[in-house]
């Protein structure tokens, strides 16, 4: 018979480990640790209990049922914690660590030392039906007082569950119920074991059981019940359609949408009904046993038909080890976001209808300014070439300064359009800041002197000899604020002051400062000095001259390059452009003293190649032009042929091959692109790289055209010396000599 006990208390034991070990992975609240207090003096009440029916001498047996009854303390103890914590009883939680703890403690002593002075009980021995020793209690008063104070806790713990267990919401009283009747039954054998002075305490047994029961109820049982229902009412609540099916194809649930947008009766429905069917045939057609389908339905709501755009995603269901239970249909109503998508896409239709006749208008204005520029500053280039005569000279420079102008104005214009588009490129290099000053100032002494204006420089000494940044941007920052000083100065001049801020070792702030004693510019009229294509006081500054770009530019220039730009004007009293660049530091020796004009020899032209054996084909529709390309290579010694036609290029390639094709891009149909298709899949010069010659350079124009395939691409105005560097680029080696 003791074996038998033994084994049921070894199993019990066993079933508390794992519901502790679950209790602490599953549960962090307070409640849950105090469960599991109680759950682990379980475990010493059962071991002790084990040690009662296996003890041989009545020492031994009293030092067990002292260690029972101990455990018997802390068990109901944590019990009651545990009622107190998982009920909320905010007051009565302060309470558990007062005076309860301090009564069972000196119960604990108590007992544990009944064996020496025998004040609590006293041990009998009993002999069994089948041989076996058993061991009893002989009550006194002290026993019956801690029995008292232990069923006093119970009885604690049982009002607080009966209490909350009419207070409670009906999803919530199954768990009370079950803690109420794990505490009920626990004391209703504790009473057998008393009233009937049985050898054992079998209720030690239920403990562990209990425990299991009480954990079940507050961690699965009734959390799964609050989920589902918390889960039908959400879903009931969503905007979206849920249908689900079982395994059998049965339909086991519809929410709300589902049921309301498509008639949904799940004792009924099933995969054969819409939009069930209609999905899975699509999804069939398309080879997919699941996937999403695209629907459109009209709703009819109170005699208005509104056309419904749905999207469907069909599914399967899987269990937590990818077994498929079932499947699912999510229904998410599209419309709104389809009628926003299609306002999105018609505005972004007319923006890029837009921006592509803008796109057009500046090819068109590039390619027919460009194009007779690219005659005349390429003639005057040759008249440079060809003449010593100083007065000639001078003429040439003068048609060559103009020609820039004008071409600067077209390049406000394009520069802009990079900027809008976002492509505008920061091309970092080593520089001397006094060279960029020195070209920048420079450039603008004639038109100063037009006006009879003085251009000052201040330039700090110590100034870093050596920055790395983009030299041809920061030229054309200064460049655009010196133009615009000199353009509304009517008296006195320019004042340009450079300095430096240091930032760390390895960066300063380059300072540059542009004050003029200009007409000024009051200040309403500041916040829209740097919007595009506006100036200041149009009508009184009509005969001044430009785009009404170039400090829109110079704005969007300084915020790519990370800087900063500030004025200070007041009107009759000029203004002040600042510009700070943060700039790596190459060289930080100080620059020294400023030089305005450093003598440079002037350099005359020489060619920088020669290659006598080397044939290029020139294509072009304007005979001009192509004088001015056979001008500028002259001395190359190169052969060059030239057609004006497309058609007569097609014929001449498919024949003779060329080492380098120079070809126009907007000719009479066919157009260079269409030449360059055929010439490049069919004839002599399927290799031959093809330079795309153009007056076309508009934002990703060069990257298109090499998309398409051409080698390289040249702008117009054709400069010799870019054109002798492209060609030397790509003409066979060994027939070219480097001069």
């Amino acid at each position: 018979m003791k074996t038998i006990f033994v084994l049921i208390d070894c199993l019990a034991i066993v079933d508390i480990v794992f519901t502790v070990r679950a209790l602490r992975n599953n549960t962090k609240a307070s409640y849950g640790l105090w469960l599991s207090h109680a759950l682990e003096m379980a475990i010493v009440a059962i071991a002790a209990n084990i040690m009662v029916a296996l003890s041989i001498t009545p020492v031994f047996a009293g030092v067990a049922y002292c260690l029972y009854f101990a455990s018997i303390n802390w068990i109901i103890y944590f019990l009651v914690g545990f009622c107190l914590f998982y009920t909320e009883n905010s007051l009565a939680k302060k309470r558990i660590f007062g005076s309860p703890l301090y009564i069972m403690a000196l119960d604990t002593i108590s007992l544990m030392l009944n064996p020496y002075f025998h004040h609590e009980f006293e041990i009998i021995e009993i002999t069994g039906f089948d041989g076996s020793l058993f061991y009893q209690t002989q009550g006194k008063v002290p026993y019956f007082i801690h029995l008292a104070i232990d069923y006093f806790a119970l009885v604690v713990s049982l009002y607080l569950i009966i209490k909350r267990l009419i207070k409670t919401y009906n999803i919530y009283r199954t768990k009370y119920i079950i803690i109420l009747s794990v505490l009920i039954f626990v004391v209703v054998l504790n009473i057998v074991y008393m009233m009937f002075t049985l050898p054992l305490d079998i209720s030690v047994v239920f403990y562990g059981v209990g425990g299991t029961l009480i954990y079940i109820a507050i961690q699965n049982l009734v959390p799964k019940s609050l989920m589902m229902s918390s889960l039908a009412r959400a879903t009931d609540d969503m905007n979206e359609g849920l249908i689900l099916f079982d395994i059998s194809d049965n339909c086991i649930y519809a929410n709300a949408f589902a049921a309301k947008r498509f008639t949904i009766d799940p004792s009924t429905f099933n995969l054969e009904c819409d939009p069930c069917a209609y999905v899975i045939n699509n999804l069939k057609e398309r080879g997919c046993k699941y996937g999403t389908v695209d629907l459109s339905r009209h709703l009819y709501d109170e005699n208005d038909e509104n056309l419904r755009i749905y999207t469907i995603r069909y599914n399967c269901l899987n269990d937590n080890k990818g077994r498929i239970i079932g499947s699912y249909f999510l229904i998410e109503d599209n419309t709104e976001q389809a009628r926003y998508l299609n306002e999105i896409q018609e505005a972004r239709d007319l923006a890029d209808t837009a921006n592509q006749a803008k796109s057009t208008f500046l090819a068109n204005m590039s390619h027919e300014i460009r194009t007779p520029l690219n005659s005349v500053l390429g003639m005057n280039e040759m008249i440079m070439r060809s003449t010593e005569d100083p007065v000639l000279l001078e003429y040439a420079r003068n048609i060559k300064a103009s020609g820039d102008t004008l071409l600067g104005l077209i390049s406000d214009i394009l520069d802009f359009s990079k900027i809008e588009a976002n492509k505008m490129d920061v091309v970092p290099k080593n520089y001397h800041p006094h060279n960029l000053i020195r070209e920048c100032v420079n450039s603008f002494e004639q038109a100063a002197e037009e006006k009879d204006l003085y251009i000052v420089v201040k330039c700090e000494e110590d100034l870093p000899k050596g920055l790395f940044g983009d030299q041809k941007l920061l030229k054309q920052i200064i460049s655009n604020i010196i133009s615009n000083a000199i353009k509304y100065t009517r008296e006195g001049g320019i004042t340009v002051s450079i300095s430096n801020d240091r930032i760390n070792a390895e960066t300063v702030s380059l300072v540059i400062s542009v004050a003029d004693t200009g007409i000024g510019i009051a200040p309403e009229d500041q916040d829209g000095l740097f919007d595009a294509f506006s100036r200041v006081n149009e009508g009184e500054n009509a005969s001044v001259q430009g785009t009404g770009l170039g400090l829109a530019i110079t704005k969007e220039i300084v915020n790519l390059l990370k800087g900063h730009l500030f004025l200070v004007s007041r009107p009759g009293a000029g203004s002040t452009f600042t510009v700070e660049i943060p700039q790596k530091v190459t060289d930080p020796a100080p620059a020294g003293v400023f030089e305005r004009h450093v003598q440079v020899e002037e350099k005359k032209y020489r060619e920088s190649f020669t290659a006598e054996d080397a044939c290029v084909l020139v294509v072009d529709d304007a005979k001009l032009n192509i004088k001015v390309i056979q001008g500028l290579l002259k001395k190359t010694r190169l052969q060059i042929d030239t057609v004006t036609d497309g058609n007569e290029a097609i014929r001449i390639c498919m024949d003779k091959k060329y080492d380098v094709i120079l070809l126009d891009h907007r000719m009479p149909d066919p157009d260079g692109i269409k030449v360059f298709e055929v010439i490049s899949k069919e004839g002599a010069n399927t290799a031959t790289p093809v330079i795309m010659l153009t007056a076309n350079v508009v934002s990703g124009a060069e990257e298109e055209y090499k998309k398409m395939g051409f080698a390289d691409y040249l702008s117009k105005p054709v400069h010799g010396e870019d054109l002798e560097a492209v060609l030397v680029k790509y003409l066979p080696p060994e027939k070219v000599i480097l001069n």
